[in-house]
Order: C-alpha cells, then sequence, then structure tokens
C-alpha cells in the first residue's frame, strides 16, 4: 500500500485526497506511519464499515440480482451476457 501511495503523490503537484474501504492494508501500522510522514501530501478518507450505497459496484450487483432470472443461473460468459 505505501508503495501505491507513494506512485500516486508522485504524480500530482497538490494534495491528493484518497477515498477508501476500511481494509487492513489501509489501516496498517505501516500505512499510518506513512500516512504521517507525508501529511502534506495525501489524506485518506474512510467510509463507512458497511456503505453498500456509497459503493457503485454494489449497486450494479444487486440490480443484476434483482433482473436475473432465479430458475436458471448461467454457466458461461455467453449465458451471463445474453441474460444480463
Amino acid at each position: 500500500m505505501c508503495r501505491f501511495l507513494d506512485r500516486l503523490v508522485g504524480h500530482f503537484d497538490h494534495k491528493v485526497h484518497l477515498i477508501v474501504d476500511r481494509h487492513s492494508a489501509h489501516r496498517s501500522k505501516t500505512v499510518r506511519a506513512w500516512l504521517a510522514d507525508h501529511q502534506d501530501q495525501i489524506e485518506l478518507h474512510f467510509l463507512p464499515s458497511y456503505s453498500p450505497e456509497l459503493n457503485p459496484d454494489e449497486l450494479v450487483n444487486a440490480d443484476l440480482k434483482r433482473s436475473l432470472p432465479h430458475t436458471h443461473r448461467a454457466r458461461n460468459q455467453a449465458e451471463l451476457a445474453a441474460e444480463t
């Protein structure tokens, strides 16, 4: 995560505000120490613990689950494409 953050801040000449989930990799001691040394370059903003309404992927998944037929599940990519 620290290598990613280092590369990310290297691409910008202003402070970066990054929205992340609460995965342990985003909250580790190593990351917190790195962030403390780079406060003027980046700030992490954490999503609430469970917030599917803020995650566009979750909205797509929920829509697909509601709209796909419940009697038949796609067995390959072609069937999934045809059903969606």
